[in-house]
């Protein structure tokens, strides 16, 4: 990596195992070879041409945008179940990476098996015009969910991948790209839609493959993850 940003710009393999097989700390160029397998791998450079690479771009870490509605049905749950692990999205965050964007309204909340009964009852007698759906069926989500707003409580995979912003719990980026796999609430980006969100995201942030797949194992998804992300050059 230290050579590559002296460098600043595309190197060649045979350049870099040139600079570092001499002297009397020399590398093997079987190690850096690896060594660069390895960073093209979890994205740190990129592969331009044959035995031709470079730094890759920087990129950002997703952040949820800030949301006053979202905070307050966050701090909403948080109120009345202290000790239930939960997040909530709204899927109309990765509209903006598809090429067909939809009108999505609906807010999910993803919440513990045992504590989503209470918490769809509770947030009947949340403050908000939304209407409240328990884990419907993919035909009640063709039948009531339009473009109108409504909150999803559906099931929270356990060790999923969240993280928390001003006591607010959202999902990262990761969770989100899997969920859009096979999720019912989310069939509208699945097809050839999903090829397009994840090499839209995966231009503008940094993803964690690892995360990633970990998350796709739990749900039966790291064959499709995998698939996805060879077909993206990822």
């Amino acid at each position: 990596m230290r050579y590559a940003r002296e460098i600043n710009g595309d190197f060649k393999r045979k350049q870099l195992i040139d600079s570092l097989t001499v002297g009397d700390n020399k590398i093997s160029a079987d190690s850096i070879s690896v060594t660069l397998n390895m960073l093209v791998a979890d994205g740190s450079i990129k592969r331009v041409g044959y035995g031709v690479y470079c730094l890759s771009p920087s990129k950002n870490e997703f952040s949820y945008p800030k949301d006053d509605k979202m905070n307050g049905l966050c701090g909403f749950i948080n109120e009345k179940f202290p000790f239930a692990d939960f997040c909530v999205w709204k899927p109309s965050v990765l509209s903006q990476f598809m090429q067909h964007i939809p009108k999505v309204g609906f807010i999910l909340v993803d919440v513990e098996r045992e504590a989503m009964e209470p918490v769809f009852h509770a947030l009947q007698n949340f403050k908000t015009d939304s209407g409240v759906l328990l884990n419907p069926s993919a035909k009640e989500i063709e039948m009531y969910i339009t473009g109108n707003e409504q909150i999803i409580v559906r099931p929270l995979v356990k060790e999923a991948p969240l993280y928390e912003i001003d006591e607010c719990i959202f999902p990262t980026m990761e969770k989100m790209l899997v969920d859009a796999i096979g999720d019912k609430e989310l069939a509208f980006m699945q097809g050839n839609e999903l090829y397009t969100i994840f090499e839209n995201v995966s231009d503008t942030f940094t993803i964690n493959r690892s995360r990633m797949i970990r998350y796709a194992s739990r749900r039966n998804r790291k064959e499709k993850v995998e698939q996805i992300l060879k077909t993206i050059g990822l």
